[in-house]
């Protein structure tokens, strides 16, 4: 008979524990949309302002994007990362040869890059973005769909370790289970007494560690997180401003336009058929 195995430990002397980087808030990629199109006619779009973060890399010159006065040009050997909430223009005087991906951070601890980042295309993301392109020139299938998610989450991947961004400390279990409640249940009564009691600390004690680990208050985390998912939403789905509202912890349509206008400059009726038409709906 086979000896029965004991394997309790998950970890080994020689390898590297990256239990601390999940910890510190890291999650996996929510991918929404990949494109590639060799030749967009009009590729001119001004004030885009998504809640996606989103991918871009031309494999051609001629086309840049222009954030707050500068002029960025796209090219062969860069890649460009746009954080959510950038607002930037398309501007396309030529024929645009354009990749996309359009995806969700759903929790990213640290700082988020202020604009536009720049990054040069090594080796290693020439290979997986050319791998990319060519599944796009495959005809369209389930198996096809499926390659292109799994090599798009692994050009992000490459793509964000490319980042310099600073170590962020690792977030306590019982603030990791707060914020994977509020992103999971935004329409909840989310006060900080009741994250506060959720965690397991006093009030005073919760606010001032949710703080210090995430750089702000629950209460501004809170709308900043039912915000982003109802931008979400209002692009991604069909449901009404109403129930887009409920469903996000906004107590009616009044109260979410108000405070939606506020942060992101225009309403949620606004946003949605600026979002639709760049994307031909």
């Amino acid at each position: 008979m086979p000896t029965k195995r004991k394997y309790l430990n998950y970890t080994t002397p020689w390898g590297v524990s990256l239990s601390p980087i999940a910890k510190a808030g890291w999650s996996a990629f929510l991918i929404h949309e990949s494109g590639y199109q060799p030749a967009l006619e009009n590729w001119n779009h001004e004030g885009v302002d998504s809640p996606f973060w989103r991918f871009y890399h031309n494999p051609q010159t001629g086309c840049h994007l222009r954030y707050q006065g500068r002029d960025i040009p796209l090219l062969p050997n860069e890649c460009v990362l746009i954080p959510a909430n950038t607002i930037f223009d398309c501007c396309a005087p030529t024929t645009a040869c354009h990749y996309w991906l359009h995806f969700t951070v759903t929790r990213l601890a640290g700082p988020v890059p202020v604009g536009p980042v720049i990054l040069p295309v090594d080796q290693t993301l020439h290979i997986l973005i050319q791998a990319v392109l060519r599944t796009h020139g495959e005809a369209s299938h389930g198996q096809r769909d499926h390659r292109l998610y799994h090599e798009s989450a692994a050009l992000l991947h490459t793509t964000f370790a490319h980042l310099e961004l600073p170590p962020s400390a690792s977030l306590p279990d019982r603030l990791l289970d707060v914020l994977d409640l509020i992103q999971k249940a935004p329409h909840s009564h989310l006060s900080n007494p009741f994250l506060a009691d959720r965690a397991g600390m006093s009030l005073e004690r919760f606010i001032r560690a949710f703080r210090e680990h995430t750089g702000q208050t629950p209460a501004a985390y809170v709308t900043a997180t039912r915000l982003r998912l109802a931008g979400e939403a209002l692009v991604l789905t069909d449901k009404t401003i109403d129930q887009i509202a409920v469903e996000h912890g906004f107590p009616n349509r009044h109260y979410f336009t108000r405070i939606f206008t506020q942060h992101l400059g225009c309403g949620p009726a606004e946003f949605r058929a600026r979002q639709h038409r760049r994307r031909g709906r």
